[in-house]
C-alpha cells in the first residue's frame, strides 16, 4: 500500500493549533521538519507571498520564490502587464522566464497571503503601509527597503513588521525584464532582536528559493550597515554615472567612500547602534560582488526619477544632527546627488552615459 495522501484539512487543523499557541498564522510548509516530510511524500503546501514593490529587487525575489510558492507581485502598470502576459525575463546570475501573477494593487491579489515582502521605495513606505492596513492588516510584513527608518514607520502605523537586508544587485532593464548582476548576503530578524519561529521559517523558505538567508539577532545593526553601504555606493555612482565596480578600482573614489563609511560609523556609534561589521570593509565587499550592477540611485537618475538619497544619506544627516555631529560627507553627497536628480529631470537633459 502506498503512503496516504496529504490531507489539507489536517494541515488546517495544525494551522489553528499554531495560531492559538503563537498568535500568528505560520503554515506548515514554513516549518523545517514538517516541510521536508511533505516534500519527501511528493506533496507540497505552498507559502503564499505578496511582493509589494515589483522593481528590480522585488521582481527578482518574486521570480525566485515563485518556483516553489504561490506569489503575487504589485508594481507599475507597464511592468506588471508585461509580466502577466509574457512572464518575467531574467538575465545574469539567474536566467529564465518566470510566470508570476501580477497586478497594480494589493486588492487584486488572488489569495490571502502568509507574508508580504515590502520592496517599495523608502519614500513610499507610508503610502504602502496604508494600503496594507486597508487590505491585509494582520499579515506580517518583512521590509527589504533602503534606509534606516522604514521599520519604525511601519511599526508606528501598527503594522506587524520584520526587518530585512539584502545586497543582491539587480538592474531593471525594462518592462518584464531584469538583470541579476550580482549575488549578495540576505538576513532577516525581529526588530526587538528576539528569536522567533516565524522568522526562522521565512528564512528557510527564502533559502529554499535560492535567496540564501540568515536569521539575525541584530537586524537593526544590519539595517544600519546596509544603509552605510548605500550611503557610499548610491550617491557616488549616481553623480558620477558609473557602475558599482568603478568605486573600488579608482583610488580617489575608494578613499572618498571610506570617509563616508567612517562618518556613518561615528553616527551609528553615537546612537548606540552596533553594526555587525565595519562599513569601510563592507561597502568595498558589496561593490566588488556587484561590480557590474547599476545602483538603484543611478537607475533612478537615468530614468529621470526621484532617488532615495534623502532617505539614505539624508537619514544619516538627520541622525547626526540629533547628536550634534557634523555629517559633512553625507550632507555633501546628498546635495550633489539631489542636484544631479534635479538636472536629470529637466526636459532638455542629456542622457547620462554609464561607464
Amino acid at each position: 500500500m502506498g503512503r496516504p495522501a496529504h490531507r489539507p484539512e489536517i494541515v488546517e487543523a495544525v494551522f489553528s493549533s499554531i495560531k492559538r499557541r503563537w498568535g500568528c498564522r505560520i503554515i506548515l510548509s514554513q516549518c523545517l521538519f514538517h516541510r521536508k516530510k511533505l516534500i519527501n511524500r511528493g506533496s507540497f503546501y505552498a507559502v503564499r507571498i505578496i511582493v509589494f514593490g515589483a522593481g528590480a529587487l522585488g521582481s527578482l525575489f518574486a521570480a525566485l520564490l515563485s518556483r516553489q510558492n504561490e506569489v503575487y507581485m504589485v508594481g507599475r502598470r507597464e511592468h506588471v502587464l508585461m509580466v502577466s502576459t509574457k512572464g518575467l525575463d531574467i538575465e545574469g546570475n539567474t536566467e529564465g522566464n518566470f510566470s508570476i501573477a501580477a497586478g497594480e494593487t494589493l486588492k487584486e491579489s488572488p489569495f490571502y497571503p502568509n507574508w508580504i515582502i515590502l520592496t517599495v521605495k523608502a519614500y513610499q513606505t507610508e503610502e504602502a503601509g496604508r494600503e496594507i492596513l486597508d487590505v491585509f492588516p494582520e499579515v506580517p510584513v518583512v521590509s527589504f527597503q533602503n534606509g534606516i527608518e522604514n521599520e519604525l514607520v511601519l511599526k508606528n502605523m501598527g503594522i506587524n513588521a520584520v526587518g530585512g537586508v539584502t545586497s543582491h544587485g539587480v538592474t531593471f532593464l525594462g518592462p518584464g525584464k531584469i538583470l541579476h548582476a550580482g549575488t549578495g548576503r540576505t538576513a532577516i530578524g525581529e526588530i526587538d532582536s528576539r528569536s522567533s519561529m516565524r522568522v526562522r521559517a521565512l528564512a528557510y523558505v527564502l533559502s529554499e528559493a535560492g535567496i540564501l538567508t540568515e536569521v539575525s539577532g541584530n537586524i537593526t545593526g544590519e539595517i544600519w550597515l546596509k544603509a552605510a553601504v548605500n550611503a557610499v555606493i548610491n550617491p557616488l555612482t549616481a553623480v558620477l554615472g558609473v557602475r558599482n565596480g568603478a568605486l573600488i578600482s579608482i583610488d580617489p573614489l575608494r578613499k572618498l567612500g571610506d570617509s563616508i563609511a567612517s562618518e556613518c560609523s561615528e553616527i551609528a556609534e553615537a546612537h548606540g547602534i552596533e553594526m555587525p561589521s565595519d562599513p569601510k570593509d563592507e561597502w568595498k565587499t558589496v561593490a566588488e560582488r556587484t561590480a557590474e550592477n547599476m545602483s538603484s540611485a543611478l537607475q533612478d537618475i537615468i530614468n529621470g526619477k526621484r532617488t532615495e538619497i534623502r532617505e539614505i544619506n539624508g537619514a544619516f544627516v538627520r541622525k547626526a544632527e540629533e547628536k550634534g555631529i557634523d555629517a559633512m560627507y553625507n550632507r555633501a553627497m546628498m546635495n550633489m546627488a539631489l542636484g544631479k536628480e534635479k538636472i536629470n529631470k529637466e526636459p532638455n537633459r542629456t542622457k547620462l552615459r554609464v561607464y
